[in-house]
């Protein structure tokens, strides 16, 4: 066997054996360090699933996402028909483009016969949508370029979960036809397991379902455009192109196209939306945690390393080099960190678990969430960072012993000398000022969510239970019977034992879903469609605001009389304020979409809060509900809104069998909904400062009460002497705490820079917000307290005689 692998085998030995003489202390740092390297896997394995891992389509890298915004930042959130015909027929930047519509409250569809109420998310796509991505239909085949085409075939793919739990996976429905809202649809394809896009969708249908009016609809902006680079393009070149292809669609259509602009980005940026910034302070918080465990341990091996100087001046003089010595520290190290490594791993998946329930559905690309190979390997450099900085630490300590004086030196003197106890508390006022770095993060969060939880959404929530409807647009083909249905329907469930108010709505706040578009003011300063303003819509029923508890600020609310003639609106504050300033806009006019009268403002109501309590509050305008083919139900009960669930469903079962009734949620959840991303944010910050604040008292404790063992014979001389317990008990703690103060200073220092990252997390707070950073401060000088106390109470009790009898 080469002398190399039995000095190895041989350091290993001596190595295990070390670890085994203070069991506790060993375990100590095997599960400090699990902790940190665990949660640092865990938090980079969801950043490696969200942002690094490359999308499952072809040629990924080079997907871009088109959508177009107005000029004044009002943003679609997606692009018109017609601008992706001409964006595809003009560019020459694009290899391929596809379009595909949102997903959002319109895009349901029932599935089923006459008697089903199976409801799917659908999409409109052209026939290029699956060929852009690479991917093809597991079973069957895609659509054709007739399908793309009004009055092509009725033709349709599902995912492979519908397929199973819709078709129960049998074969025979392909090429068969099937109810799609009422109507005979033919099954041509089944996509493979684990395509979800658009997110969460179910069904695919051609853009021939568009229709005439469809296609050439200008004004509706509900689509996405995929484009696929060329090789020799890049992002702003596209971006260029189509801004100049859209400007030419601006001259020639000016009463639509005019002042929309397109927007460019990388597909991926698209899904992932605005929760970088969420991750990487998250990942930043969980390094702070592994180098605050280093830390730890860093000062427990190099007190053991201290401990230990006799027997390696002895280990010297028998002819060990320093080299082997340097080594024997270093392997120490390795053989810690490695047994940290194996229960990291667990720690990992158990934390990688617990970041997916807390996600829900928030988080974007969680079925990309797991230990993949960058993981691993991202697992595999933090250990070894770690074993570098856990046994490199005491090895350089090792080196600069002597020797000759350790062997003259006493027990009592082996301690390492000053500089090595300087260096002990250096680490200790850094792991205190990371600490109190975390501990600011997760005031300044908590401070945001309880500032957060306090904002008033706009109307009364309790009480309140909340449904969706669709309706089959095969049974109801004409708009006056979806009207009808939904008046019976209101009527019905306001008979209900327990019901106090009953209304509908085409969206409902909160949900994060709209339906904006443009208007003119009458005898306004602007009178053209070119220059038209934009606001949110909402078509509500008649006791809408009254169910909801909105205020009326001027004004009336809706009447009955108000549905025959369908020329009434009512606006929100922020409306008023941002279109009629200084002026009183009851009895003024618009002009709103495809209303062939002008619209009379009635009335002006308080503002709620759409897309969350930490939005800002939009423009808004409310019409009375027409022709639907879904709409949300709000009932107000006077008991517990979850318990008068079944029997709405039985409502609307009795008049129509076919209408499914989902999403049945009451507001509370809603709202419980909307602050799910300032919630995972929250819990896992707070969680991360918990845990920095009790490694870092473990290390306040660690060095003192190393120290006190170390001056046990000063101590007892000090009692012998005539000191007081009380004099050691004060001299203990204010070593302690003159690390403790100082790490906080330079902690503070710290916050002040680096929680700027993190503003755009916070609602409404600074990201120097005093009361958090003292709130902070004062939390981890408890701990510290506490941590200098229990060395401190030990060494009160040393007895003088023991102490100076083993000198």
């Amino acid at each position: 066997m080469p002398r190399w692998i039995e000095d190895f085998v041989a350091d290993g030995r001596c190595g295990f054996r070390q670890l085994a003489r203070s069991p506790l202390v060993s375990a100590v740092c095997v599960v400090t360090l699990a902790l940190g390297i665990g949660a640092n896997a865990a938090i980079f394995s969801v950043v490696d699933g969200v942002l690094l891992r490359a999308l499952p389509f072809k040629n990924a890298d080079r997907l871009v996402d088109l959508t177009e915004y107005k000029t004044g930042g009002v943003d679609s959130g997606g692009a018109s028909y017609p601008d992706f015909l001409a964006w595809r027929r003009q560019n020459t930047v694009f290899e391929e483009t596809a379009a595909y519509s949102l997903i959002n409250a319109s895009n349901d569809i029932v599935l089923g016969g006459p008697n089903s109420t199976e409801r799917e998310r659908y999409s409109t796509v052209t026939n290029s949508f699956f060929t852009i991505l690479g991917v093809q239909p597991a079973l069957g085949h895609g659509f054709s370029d007739a399908d793309e085409l009004p009055g092509g075939e009725k033709v349709f793919l599902v995912s492979d979960t519908v397929w199973r739990g819709v078709f129960g996976g049998d074969p025979h429905a392909l090429y068969k036809t099937h109810l799609l809202d009422g109507e005979d649809y033919t099954l041509i394809g089944v996509m493979p397991p684990g395509f979800d896009f658009p997110k969460g969708c179910g069904i695919w249908v051609p853009t021939s379902t568009l229709g005439e009016r469809g296609v050439h609809d200008r004004i509706s902006h509900s689509n996405h455009v995929l484009g696929r680079l060329r090789p020799d393009t890049n992002l702003s070149q596209a971006t260029a192109q189509i801004a100049t292809i859209q400007e030419r669609l601006a001259e020639i259509y000016p009463d639509t196209d005019a002042d929309w602009h397109p927007r460019a980005r990388p597909l991926l940026n698209a899904i992932v939306g605005n929760v970088k910034s969420s991750l990487l302070v998250l990942l930043g918080a969980v390094g702070f945690i592994l180098l605050i465990a280093c830390t730890n341990v860093v000062n427990v091996m190099l007190a053991r390393a201290s401990a230990r100087k006799k027997e390696f001046a002895i280990r010297s003089a028998l002819g060990a080099g320093l080299t082997r010595l340097m080594r024997q520290n270093l392997t120490e190290g390795f053989l810690l960190v490695g047994l940290s490594v194996v229960l990291a791993v667990a720690f990992a998946k158990w934390g990688l678990a617990l970041t997916v329930s807390l996600t829900s559905v928030n988080l974007p690309r969680m079925e990309s969430f797991h230990l993949s190979w960058p993981v691993v390997a991202f697992l595999t450099a933090m250990a070894t960072f770690t074993a570098m900085l856990v046994g490199l630490a005491p090895a350089l300590q090792t080196s600069r012993f002597a020797p000759e004086g350790g062997l003259r030196e006493g027990q009592r003197s082996c301690t390492g000398g000053r500089h090595s106890q300087r260096f002990r508390n250096a680490l200790i006022v850094s792991e205190v000022a990371l600490a109190l770095l975390l501990l600011c993060g997760a005031g300044l969060m908590l401070h945001s969510f309880v500032k957060l939880i306090r904002v008033h959404p706009g109307f009364d929530a309790e009480h309140l239970l909340t449904m969706k409807i669709a309706l089959p647009g095969g049974a109801y083909p004409r708009l006056q019977q979806t009207s009808a249905y939904l008046d019976r329907l209101l009527e019905q469930l306001q008979s209900l034992p327990g019901v106090q108010s009953v209304a509908a709505a085409s969206t409902l706040p909160l949900s994060g879903e709209s339906d904006w578009g443009t208007f003119l003011i009458a005898g306004g300063p602007t009178a053209d469609w070119a220059n038209a303003y934009a606001a949110d819509w909402r078509g509500v029923s008649v006791d809408y605001f009254r169910t909801l508890g909105i205020p009326v600020l001027r004004g009336r609310q809706f009447m009955q009389a108000d549905a025959k003639n369908q020329n009434t609106v009512i606006i929100n504050e922020a409306m008023a304020r941002k279109f009629w300033p200084g002026s009183f806009p009851i009895g003024q006019k618009i002009l709103y979409r495809d209303y062939p009268n002008s619209l009379q403002v009635v009335g002006i109501v308080g503002n709620t809060k759409g897309g969350g309590l930490n939005a800002e509050a939009k423009p808004e305008m409310y019409t009375l509900l027409r022709g639907f083919w879904y709409a949300f139900l709000v009932v107000r009960t006077n008991q517990e809104p979850s318990k008068m669930a079944a029997a709405i469903r039985e409502q609307v079962a009795a008049l129509d069998r076919g209408v499914p009734v989902y999403q049945i949620a009451t507001i509370d959840q809603l709202l419980s909904s909307s602050l799910a991303p300032q919630r995972f944010d929250l819990f896992l910050l707070v969680l991360f400062g918990a845990l920095a604040v009790g490694l870092a008292a473990v290390g306040v404790y660690g060095v003192l009460a190393f120290n006190v063992s170390q001056r046990a014979h000063e101590i007892g001389i000090r009692l012998a002497l005539g000191a007081h317990p009380r004099d050691v008990l004060r001299l203990i703690v204010r070593q302690g705490m003159k690390l403790v103060c100082t790490g906080i200073v330079l902690g503070m220092v710290g916050a002040v820079a680096l929680t700027r990252l993190m503003s755009s997390l916070l609602y409404n707070v600074s990201p120097t917000d005093p009361v958090a950073f003292l709130a902070a401060a004062v939390l981890l000088m408890i701990a510290a307290v506490l941590a200098c106390y229990l060395p401190a109470r030990r060494a009160m009790c040393v007895d003088p005689i023991v102490a100076l009898r083993n000198e």
